[in-house]
């Protein structure tokens, strides 16, 4: 499926973006992107975390009270002591106050992020707070041969095809529909399609915890456990993936069960009193 040109970008509006990853505001796939989206014509400021804050989901700080040290580091550019969150989070409410973002995307994030382990990826993470605010997201991650990333420029490049697209087919000035983010995997090795996904359910690297008495008598050592079993969802993002087809997975931000569950669930426990 195509999803536009750079050369059909040029005849829509850009759009004002924010910029984010969990990696940092050094990574240096953000800064490829950034200049990639800039070329495209679209007004770009990064906001992101100071350091690498992969794996923090949704975490956000709220001890009210605090601080929180930001600093633009060039210009469009700030760096936030925090999570993923808190950057979007600041870059909203004080960097583009007057000025809000069209869209927020995040990445592209070094390694993939599909099925489970969406919960807990600090890019998904960035997506979901921006619908949070009201603005819609895009998450981009590229998945990994090894510690290898040999996708990694044809990531950012569909990464801006699929801005421009967005742009184009806006409705009514909306870029997506409300309360929407797409969480896009870019495999390794493509093998030249895109595939719109459901999100699987499975964790396709878990932890285990090692004793580690060379370090303390209380202490662990955290290993990764790769699943070796599919996963149970048909078409799921992680099974699309693995097979080298580009996935785009939309989702909505919330973790309400479907109404199916919902009514079987009040069914059931309908009875109760407090």
């Amino acid at each position: 499926m195509a999803l536009g040109s750079p050369a059909r970008a040029q005849t829509t509006a850009p759009l004002r973006i924010l910029l984010t990853t969990d990696d940092g505001y050094e990574a240096p796939l953000l800064e490829d992107l950034r200049q990639a989206l800039t070329k495209a014509g679209h007004d770009v400021t990064v906001v992101a975390p100071a350091a690498d804050s992969s794996g923090v989901g949704t975490s956000i700080n709220i001890d009210f009270g605090s601080t929180l040290k930001a600093a633009e580091m060039s210009p469009g550019v700030w760096a936030v002591e925090g999570s993923p969150v808190d950057a979007v989070a600041f870059g909203v409410n004080t960097v583009l106050k007057n000025d809000r973002p069209d869209l927020v995307v995040a990445g592209p994030n070094e390694g993939e992020n599909v099925a489970a382990l969406v919960n807990h990826s600090g890019t998904v993470g960035a997506a979901i707070a921006a619908l949070a605010v009201g603005v819609p997201s895009i998450a981009v991650s590229v998945a990994r041969d090894g510690s290898e990333l040999p996708s990694a420029d044809d990531a950012v490049d569909f990464t801006v095809k699929l801005v421009n697209r967005v742009a184009a087919t806006a409705s009514y000035g909306a870029v997506l529909p409300p309360h929407t983010a797409l969480n896009v995997n870019y495999p390794a090795h493509p093998a030249g399609e895109v595939a719109f996904a459901r999100l699987g359910t499975s964790l396709p690297v878990s932890t285990d915890y090692v004793p580690a008495t060379d370090v303390c008598a209380v202490c662990y050592r955290i290993m990764p456990v790769f699943s070796t079993t599919p996963d149970p969802v048909a078409t799921s993002d992680r099974t699309l993936l693995s097979e080298g087809k580009v996935t785009i997975t939309p989702l909505n931000g919330s973790w309400e069960a479907d109404s199916r569950t919902f009514w079987r669930i009040r069914d059931r426990l309908g009875p109760l009193t407090p």
